[in-house]
């Protein structure tokens, strides 16, 4: 897989040889990366890597460390731990209580009266799956709650986002950004799921069955199985726009970018209500976007505000409110 080079992990394992004589790099495929091997490669004009893991490597990151995550660790651990025995245990009564807990608690527990610092837990390696479906349902969650969607409603939606990629857990590969591939895995992954959960039928029902099958249909109607528009399950055109997001930032894209890429394929391959759902979420500028100020400091942006465009940015450990009250404003987005 592709990863940015400002998320390149000691133990990750090189795909690709490499020979920059400017920068003095020379790797061979099968070399793992140490610290040092790393420095020298965000010093050069690399912007990403392909690279691979050990099986039996897991590496955690936080996005953005000064920023308290969107979910605090112990809740992450908890949940995790919860859709572990759900992609590895397919008893009917364990699969449905288990499914129905998380999306419960993750009801309870997020509060949209408020504009979210939206800062991740994720992992690379065995575990990344968990992490993806586990804040694409958080992430999703907001957006249907944005929406007043009605309780049943609801979770159903976030029972769908907690285990629209479990066709991955099943063949026990993954393809993070599957919204452009052509790979066998991609294609396959939503099929398998679907047919081995119909022994499951009456704790998910038909709607989440259904969307599982269907979650990599186009809103353009060039999808595999056709469907067009407002033909696309809801559940799926909603959860769509977080699975991208999350994967992308997940891949080492920045919050700014995912949004862009997203929103250049609106229409396209994205309901266009669900991405403007998104964008209201995040705004212009998501959290953790870099950018410089009009004073010249350069930031990191916290949250949105009301007004899009003036969202409160973190400058050297100190919160700066932007806009006309402050007279300090965004002037370029740094990438």
């Amino acid at each position: 897989m592709k990863v940015k080079v400002f998320n390149l992990k000691p133990g990750m394992i090189v795909q690709e040889d490499i020979y920059n004589l400017k920068n003095r790099l020379n790797f061979k495929k099968g070399q793992v990366l140490d610290e040092k091997t790393i420095e020298l490669i965000k010093k050069s004009n690399i912007i990403e890597l392909e690279v691979s893991f050990d099986e039996t490597s897991s590496f955690m990151q936080k996005s953005f460390e000064d920023f308290d995550l969107i979910v605090d660790e112990k809740k992450y651990s908890k949940w995790l731990e919860n859709i572990s025995g759900i992609f590895s245990h397919f008893s009917k009564e364990e699969f449905y209580v288990a499914l129905n807990n998380i999306s419960e608690e993750i009801y309870k527990t997020l509060n949209v009266s408020e504009y979210f610092v939206l800062n991740f837990m994720n992992s690379f390696g065995n575990d990344s799956l968990m992490y993806h479906s586990l804040n694409t349902a958080i992430l999703v969650s907001i957006i249907a709650k944005k929406l007043d969607t009605p309780y049943i409603m609801y979770k159903q939606t976030v029972k769908f986002a907690l285990i629209h990629d479990i066709g991955y857990a099943m063949l026990n590969d993954r393809i993070i950004n599957d919204f452009d591939s052509n790979d066998k895995i991609s294609v396959i992954h939503n099929v398998i799921a679907y047919k081995k959960l119909q022994t499951l039928k009456s704790a998910l029902n038909y709607e989440i069955l259904d969307s599982i099958l269907y979650h990599h249909e186009r809103y353009d109607g060039k999808g595999k199985f056709h469907l067009k528009g407002e033909k696309i399950p809801p559940l799926v055109r909603m959860t769509q726009v977080a699975d991208a997001y999350t994967s992308l930032t997940e891949l080492g894209y920045t919050p700014y970018q995912a949004l862009s890429w997203i929103l250049k394929r609106c229409g396209f391959i994205f309901d266009p209500f669900y991405v403007s759902l998104l964008y209201e979420v995040t705004g212009y500028y998501p959290t953790g976007t870099q950018v410089k100020l009009s004073d010249g400091s350069i930031g990191i942006v916290m949250r949105r505000n009301d007004i899009e465009f003036f969202p409160d940015v973190l400058v050297d450990g100190k919160i700066i409110k932007t806009g006309p009250d402050t007279n300090i404003y965004i002037k370029e987005v740094v990438e």
